[in-house]
């Protein structure tokens, strides 16, 4: 029967926590109950066997053999459902022995084990009714005359004594139990209402961080664009519940693609704040994105009136024109755009430059551009995918990067390559825990 801990208590009703709290404290006094018994019931074997007692050679090995089924049970899932009833039972078995055991007591003073034994009973939690009935049927027991069922041959006398002495005893051991039972219920419930409170409070902060989740996924594109001369792949992975990266597709006519990839400092529900008020721009500036300079410096100005100073965030946008066969880049702080040639085969980096958004720091943003054909792959990414690190605390770094562009660029879809880079990162960072939010965005130029 396992112990549950609190923050499993926590997950239950009040009064369902409150037994289950007492039904482990009551579980681990069993234990020691059994052990108890079992050692007492072979004294009483031993000395049933030395003088020829009947009733405790057939008594001793039964009761010892009770505990040692409940011994076996005690991990099954009956047991744990059945246990307080389980437990009343064999304290009750137990009154019995107690009782038959004191059939040699011949002057009457076998209300002796009774008063020293009542006093065990202190140790258990049980509730109001079966506190009453336990020790009820503690003290029934106790002053019952065994002649009458014949387990005696002689008439033993009264004691009055004893019997006022063990009714006394039974009644001051009963309000003791029920005082006992009084305070540590009080003080679990005080427990366990402080963390049900701060569970309830932690639930609503989850729903509301997975509410914030969903806003922040909704705001990346569900899907890419069809535009016919271009064949694109994305993937988003937060390291948290609500990620700092973003990108975006604008389509400014049929021959202009626009896009957008950004990186929060840090991650969580700030990120996702400034994220939101970013898209927002973006989506009011739309129009003007084929002039991405002009936008870029209108967004810096927003970021640094509407965050504090330890707030920033990168930013590329890229304008892919298939009349003119060109890209064009302006970077705020962002990892540049690779670009592999289809007819050379080799790398370029586009897009170096600028501080991010909302640094303070003075920013001129300028405008790369570069020719493309067909053909052409363009990886767009975050700086969680370059950095991200390994068991051996090594880097992925850009190298690693171009090496498995490179042996995938011969794929025939943006998919094939963005699996390719996902597939060796993740063979590359095996188990190790992500820190930052990825983003990778390819482009290939059909």
């Amino acid at each position: 029967m396992k112990t549950p801990t609190l923050d499993e208590l926590v997950l239950l009703p009040e009064p369902l926590a409150l037994q289950r709290q007492f039904d482990a404290r009551n579980y681990r006094l069993f234990r020691w109950l059994l052990a108890v018994v079992t050692a007492f019931s072979l004294a009483g074997l031993a000395n049933s066997g030395t003088h020829h007692s009947t009733v405790g050679l057939i008594l001793y090995p039964a009761n010892i053999l009770f505990s040692a089924v409940l011994f076996v049970l005690r991990d099954r899932e009956i047991f744990a459902r059945y246990f307080r009833q389980t437990l009343l039972v064999y304290i009750f078995v137990q009154i019995l022995v107690l009782k038959f055991a004191t059939v040699g007591i011949e002057d009457g003073s076998d209300f002796g084990p009774f008063i020293a034994v009542a006093f065990v009973l202190l140790v258990f939690r049980f509730r109001l009714a079966e506190h009453v009935m336990l020790f009820a049927a503690y003290l029934a027991t106790a002053v019952f005359p065994l002649n009458w069922v014949g387990a005696r041959k002689t008439q033993v006398p009264t004691d009055p004594g004893g019997l006022i002495g063990v009714s006394v005893v039974v009644l001051i051991c009963l309000a003791i139990s029920l005082g006992l039972t009084q305070i540590e219920r009080r003080r679990f419930l005080g427990v366990w209402r402080r963390e049900h409170s701060r569970h309830r409070e932690r639930m609503r902060m989850r729903e509301e961080i997975e509410y914030a989740r969903k806003i922040q996924l909704s705001m990346l594109p569900q899907g890419a664009p069809e535009v016919s001369w271009l064949d694109l792949a994305a993937a988003s992975l937060p390291a948290t519940e609500v990620g700092g990266d973003y990108y975006e597709y604008f389509q400014a006519s049929e021959s202009q693609l626009i896009l957008v990839i950004g990186d929060v400092a840090g991650h969580g529900l700030a990120s996702g704040l400034l994220l939101s008020g970013v898209r927002s721009c973006l989506y009011l500036l739309e129009e003007y994105l084929v002039s991405p300079v002009a936008v870029l410096e209108r967004l810096n100005h927003m970021v640094r009136r509407t965050t504090d100073k330890r707030t920033y965030m990168t930013l590329l946008c890229a304008v892919l024109d298939r009349e003119e066969d060109t890209l064009t880049v302006v970077s705020a702080g962002h990892p540049p755009v690779l670009h592999l040639d289809s007819k050379t085969g080799r790398f370029q980096e586009v897009g170096l430059g600028a501080p991010p958004l909302g640094t303070f720091l003075e920013a001129r943003y300028e405008e790369v551009r570069r020719s493309v054909s067909v053909g052409d792959l363009l990886i767009f990414y975050t700086d969680g995918l370059v950095e991200a690190r390994n068991a051996q605390d090594q880097e992925y770094g850009d190298a690693r990067l171009q090496r498995a562009v490179a042996r995938a660029a011969t794929s025939r879809t943006a998919r094939e390559v963005r699996d390719a880079i996902l597939g060796d990162l993740s063979n590359f960072k095996g188990d190790q825990e992500q820190f930052d939010d990825m983003t990778v965005v390819v482009v290939r130029l059909r």
